[in-house]
């Protein structure tokens, strides 16, 4: 069976290598994206350059799409062209189209996961809502791409795991597991046709809103929680977490709840409460408590002073902002987020 991989990000690598070097399943070809698109659609994780230096040195075919909709007529000729019996997608946020689901001997398949278990959590970065929003069960579904977003037949599933520690790293490292996993699992009956689908539940789907960069502003007078949530769901590999002194940008990658009886209640949220040199961490106040912040930039540790503030913005607006992202076509009821 002639299996594609199609991906740009760090999952996808990953992935490759771990299908590799267990020798299960034989990736024949891997189908990427360029840094120029990437850049173009602002690819969060993008790994396109290090697939391409590691099909090269394990010998593996390498195509890099013209687009990120592949919806062109090079694009479409190369499938036609490669007899693809199955196409394998992770790290690859746009639908496959239809032109090129008809080229494939088999079908194509993907993940995409749920907190709620699909149809419910469609959509946009469901990792990044399942921790804003303090879920602590997530399903990963191996399931038979159509023409829709995440609405075809599922072939299996897999939960994981949330834990009051993960980061949006670490979910990626758990997602792309399971993704292996059902891979190593349903590839051998597709292969043979006795793999079984099964439809997604009779039940109303819901969607998920895109994120983007600007979404990881923090509003300081937030409870701890809500800023400790942001700033795990939003880490690296994604730009993080980030505010503002004195006009400049500073970026925070990891922090943890501090405290909540230490420092006064009348104290502004955004306010260093206290600095560590020696450790390059600070404290800042909450609305309920402080955050530590252990790991920043943009703003030498030497600089800052106790009692400076950072500037907030109302996460309202920025929810507000969000939710504009939703496509015309999803009903009220149906928005997951609100």
């Amino acid at each position: 069976m002639n299996i594609a991989l199609l991906g740009c990000k760090g999952t996808t690598l990953d992935l490759l290598n771990n299908i590799c070097q267990n020798g299960k399943i034989k990736i024949s070809q891997v189908v990427t994206l360029s840094e120029e698109n990437a850049q173009k659609n602002k690819v969060a994780f993008y790994q396109g350059n290090q697939l391409k230096a590691y099909c090269s040195k394990n010998n593996i075919p390498c195509y890099v799409s013209q687009t990120y909709h592949m919806n062109n007529e090079a694009d479409i000729a190369f499938f036609k062209e490669s007899k693809i019996d199955l196409l394998v997608t992770i790290g690859w946020e746009r639908l496959v189209p239809s032109e090129i689901l008809q080229t494939l001997g088999k079908f194509s398949c993907g993940m995409h996961g749920s907190a709620y278990g699909l149809p419910k959590g469609r959509g946009r970065s469901p990792l990044n809502w399942s921790i804003l929003t303090e879920h602590r069960k997530f399903i990963t579904y191996l399931f038979k791409y159509d023409p829709f977003v995440d609405a075809g037949e599922i072939i299996g599933l897999k939960p994981f795991d949330i834990n009051e520690f993960d980061t949006i790293s670490s979910l990626h490292y758990k997602n792309r597991l399971c993704m292996q996993q059902l891979l190593e699992t349903y590839v051998p009956l597709i292969e043979k046709n006795e793999v079984v689908f099964f439809p997604q539940p009779p039940l109303d789907p819901s969607f998920y809103p895109k994120r983007i960069d600007e979404d990881g502003v923090i509003d300081w007078h937030q409870k701890t929680n809500d800023i400790y949530n942001l700033v795990r769901a939003v880490s690296d590999p994604y730009p993080s977490a980030f505010t503002f002194l004195n006009n400049k940008k500073v970026i925070i990658t990891t922090a943890f709840p501090f405290d909540t009886a230490m420092f006064d209640s009348y104290i502004e949220p955004g306010t260093i409460l206290d600095i560590s040199v020696s450790q390059d961490q600070f404290v800042v106040k909450t609305k309920n408590g402080s955050l530590l912040v252990t790991k920043f930039s943009g703003y030498p540790i030497l600089d800052l002073q106790t009692g400076q503030i950072f500037t907030s913005v109302n996460s309202d607006i920025t929810l507000e902002k969000i939710l504009e992202r939703y496509a015309v076509d999803v009903k009220e009821e149906e928005k997951e987020i609100r």
